[in-house]
């Protein structure tokens, strides 16, 4: 099987940068959504237990979440490592660019009947 290259980098191009402000604000939604992936996975792939420099301190536990979180946004709005939120995005655009039409026919057509 042949993967073109060229596809891809474009439709990304595409995709990063909506000019609609509902598919901007979208866009910033999936970004935040894998965020918060990224943040959970990010906890759960850290070990259990006593840190043998700073032992089992509350002030180590919200160093370490913020440090996910911080690591986490970082991670998603650079590079997107995962792709959950390009993926979760384009789904949900489809969905939006299908129920738009349909809203605009449903008056023009509401429209010519009532003539």
């Amino acid at each position: 099987m042949l993967i073109k290259p060229s596809a891809a980098p474009t439709a990304q191009k595409l995709d990063n940068a909506p000019t609609d402000p509902e598919k901007k604000k979208l866009k910033e939604a999936c970004q935040d959504f894998e965020a918060v992936f990224v943040t959970q996975m990010l906890k759960e792939m850290r070990p259990e237990g006593e840190d043998p420099i700073f032992g089992d301190s509350h002030a180590r536990k919200i160093f370490e979440s913020m440090q996910d979180e911080q690591m986490a946004e970082h991670l998603t709005r650079e590079r997107s490592p995962l792709g959950v939120g390009d993926l979760l995005y384009r789904q949900l655009v489809e969905k939006l660019d299908a129920t738009t039409p349909k809203a605009a026919s449903t008056g023009t057509d509401h429209a010519i009947s009532s003539e």
